[in-house]
């Protein structure tokens, strides 16, 4: 889904009847908002992912077509491998991904040392393995 068909979507959806209203539903400025619906313009992950509830459609798919867009021939076919590899059910592995960030290097042994809920502290440690098992796919694409 492109981002005009998102926009529009979310629209019709949340019954908004202008981009304006849809613009302060989605907490961004109106010229933002329409900037992305013409394709001339990226927003934040997190903006995309309240269009995407409002449009009713799944917001991790969302965010892959988001950075399949940005990224260059080798980061895109990352993300293609990604899409087919994470469940329909990933949206909440995506959000932690999006919202917990780690520290620069995953090996550190404190990764979890900031952690005050345990599901936080298990999804960090996935995400470690997952990370280097990505970097292992990438290095064997060259």
């Amino acid at each position: 889904m492109n981002t005009k068909e998102l926009v529009q979507k979310a629209r019709e959806r949340g019954g908004y009847p202008s981009l304006a209203s849809l613009a302060k539903a989605v907490d961004v400025n109106h010229s933002s908002l329409s900037l992305l619906a013409s394709g001339k313009s990226e927003l934040s992950d997190e903006t995309y992912i309240k269009l995407a509830k409002l449009a009713g459609v799944d917001p991790t798919e969302v965010i892959i077509e988001k950075h399949m867009r940005k990224a260059g021939p080798e980061g895109q076919k990352i993300w293609a491998h990604l899409a087919k590899a994470l469940p329909k059910s990933a949206p909440l592995i995506l959000a932690v991904l999006l919202l917990v960030p780690l520290e620069s290097n995953p090996n550190i042994q404190s990764a979890n040392a900031n952690c005050s809920f345990p599901s936080i502290s298990i999804m960090r440690n996935w995400y470690i393995g997952w990370a280097q098992s990505l970097t292992t796919y990438r290095n064997s694409l060259c």
